[in-house]
């Protein structure tokens, strides 16, 4: 895929969420001002912020929207990603966030929550890097379930 801001098909709610966030921004990338606009609000119960903590190598979970909790059984908000149960694919992710904030890229994704005991949870996400204060620290995750 040459544009890597352009969302891998994926499920039809992650395709209208990344539409929404490219016809709001200039190159793609999403901003927090504009994330906290009329038009976001009704995703914001799908959302998930990482914020990027390069001196400990973490991600910290500044915002874990109420449909994602609801799912997970829990508020992971505050909670490092190291601590949040992925202990197995900790690293993965890690990697993965950076590489969307570095590169600059949108990558989607499917999945059951089957580590939490829940495997007939399933979610699909599109991730991508969020601008704050003119800088990208942060990844966006929008995540629906079935």
């Amino acid at each position: 895929m040459d544009d890597p801001t352009q969302t891998p098909p994926g499920h039809p709610l992650l395709d209208e969420f990344a539409g929404m966030v490219k016809a709001l921004s200039t190159d793609g990338i999403a901003s927090f001002t504009d994330l906290t606009s009329e038009p976001f609000m009704v995703y914001w119960k799908n959302l998930i912020i990482y914020r990027h903590e390069p001196e400990i190598a973490d991600f910290r979970i500044v915002f874990f929207g109420t449909e994602v909790a609801a799912s997970y059984g829990e508020d992971w908000t505050g909670r490092l990603l190291s601590q949040s149960g992925f202990e197995k694919g900790y690293e993965s992710i890690y990697q993965i966030n950076l590489e969307i904030m570095q590169n600059h890229r949108h990558v989607s994704d499917s999945g059951s929550l089957d580590w939490q005991d829940r495997g007939y949870k399933k979610w699909h996400e599109v991730k991508m890097p969020l601008r704050r204060n003119g800088e990208i620290n942060e990844v966006l995750v929008y995540m629906c379930f079935d």
